[in-house]
């Protein structure tokens, strides 16, 4: 049976009525798309296709509805922190709704972890059905070792503001889902040197994700400079809260990723 991959029709979207955030017709009609059903095409045929198309992670989401607008403007993965000490962190019972919209849209679900214990971690991946763990931190990248053969990984690298890698990837016996390079303050918006940055060779089933102070106006030279096989976005499509997510800057960003296949 060939791998599949999952492709939707971009059409008219409204958001839910209850608790909804108004959403000019402008960003309605361009960017959101309506939930159809998932239509499975063969792997091969996307790697025919040679044009640069990033996947979009997008980080940080707070609420059930701000995930659902992140599907529908294109993401494929929806982080969301389960770190106590963060401004963006989400109680497990909320996690677990975003969890379930993320699936419901074909997406698929990230916990975010700094520093947590292996008991605390495997909890919150079963309280919210997460299909991914993201290990922030020496304590939670320590814990590797027992999570990675039943769990889905995403294994968080740092780099300096020169773009000097600050922790080593583990060794390669470990063939995980993603790395993912953040700066050295993660979640901070901060970006560090791309042009300077070279990625180490890992070994990864679906490559590596950049991070770090991505925003509209700098996602295609930062994506010109390094390729990364996706991106993750936080505070770049916040509300100037850094909480709540902005409909016109998600689809901001999404417009400026999709021209990345020109590249």
């Amino acid at each position: 049976m060939p791998t599949t991959i999952s492709t939707r029709q971009s059409l008219q979207f409204a958001l839910p009525s209850n608790n909804a955030r108004p959403i000019s017709t402008a960003v309605r009609m361009t960017c959101f798309a309506k939930k159809q059903p998932i239509v499975a095409v063969p792997l091969s045929s996307s790697l025919e296709d040679k044009r640069y198309e990033p996947v979009v992670k997008m980080c940080g989401i707070t609420s059930a509805i701000d995930a659902e607008m992140a599907v529908m403007a294109g993401a494929k993965l929806i982080g969301m922190i389960l770190w106590p000490n963060s401004k963006r962190s989400v109680p497990l019972s909320e996690a677990k709704e975003i969890s379930r919209v993320a699936k419901s849209y074909g997406a698929e679900s990230v916990g975010v972890f700094v520093d947590d214990d292996n008991s605390t971690i495997l909890r919150a991946s079963d309280t919210c059905n997460l299909d991914l763990i993201q290990l922030h931190g020496d304590s939670s990248r320590e814990l590797l070792p027992l999570l990675w053969k039943n769990n889905r990984i995403v294994y968080v690298l740092n780099a300096d503001d020169d773009g000097i890698l600050i922790n080593a990837p583990p060794s390669e016996e470990y063939v995980l889902d993603w790395f993912l390079v953040d700066s050295a303050k993660g979640g901070s918006g901060k970006g560090f040197n791309w042009e300077k940055f070279q990625m180490p060779t890992v070994k990864s089933k679906n490559g590596w994700l950049l991070a770090g102070g991505l925003h509209a106006d700098n996602v295609h030279q930062a994506a010109s400079a390094l390729k990364p096989n996706g991106l993750d976005v936080s505070s770049g499509i916040c509300y100037p809260d850094g909480l709540r997510k902005d409909p016109k800057r998600m689809c901001s960003f999404m417009s400026s990723v999709k021209t990345l296949n020109l590249l």
